[in-house]
């Protein structure tokens, strides 16, 4: 019963962290750059500046939930990935890698090496075909225990 309760767990802080990293990137891409762009440049870059600091520590606590409760999650479904064969285990391979290009990228971003309007672009489409493959993978589990 233990083991149960930290899956499920496990799976909720993964999806929770997601939804906060992802929406808040989607909100400040879709919503409050182009919100900004009507205010006066100093007034602008003033309410840029301080939700870009406030998200910063809201996304790298979610990229840390992500990766912890990834691992736990990747462990725990192992053989299940194994039993869809080549294709599981090309599916889960991709969607790990682009989950690491994605923190490069927010990385690249925090550091000044890559535009914050190209981390926000890049990061949600990758976000989303991770998002697709995670759904995908679910599928064809639940489709093999059947």
């Amino acid at each position: 019963m233990g083991e149960t309760i930290v899956a499920i767990a496990m799976r909720y802080v993964h999806i929770v962290a997601a939804i906060f990293a992802v929406g808040g990137v989607a909100f400040t891409a879709l919503c409050l750059v182009p919100t900004t762009r009507l205010l006066e440049d100093g007034v602008a870059r003033t309410v840029t500046e301080v939700a870009a600091r406030r998200f910063q520590r809201v996304l790298w606590i979610s990229i840390a939930a992500l990766v912890g409760s990834g691992v736990y999650n990747w462990i725990l479904a192992a053989e299940d990935y194994r039993q869809l064969g080549a294709v599981g285990q090309a599916l889960i391979g991709t969607k790990v890698l682009l989950a690491v290009i994605l923190f490069a990228v927010a990385w690249g971003g925090t550091v000044g090496r890559i535009r914050p309007r190209v981390v926000q672009m890049v990061n949600l489409h990758l976000a989303a075909v991770i998002i697709l493959l995670g759904a995908i993978l679910r599928h064809l589990r639940l489709e093999s225990l059947s």
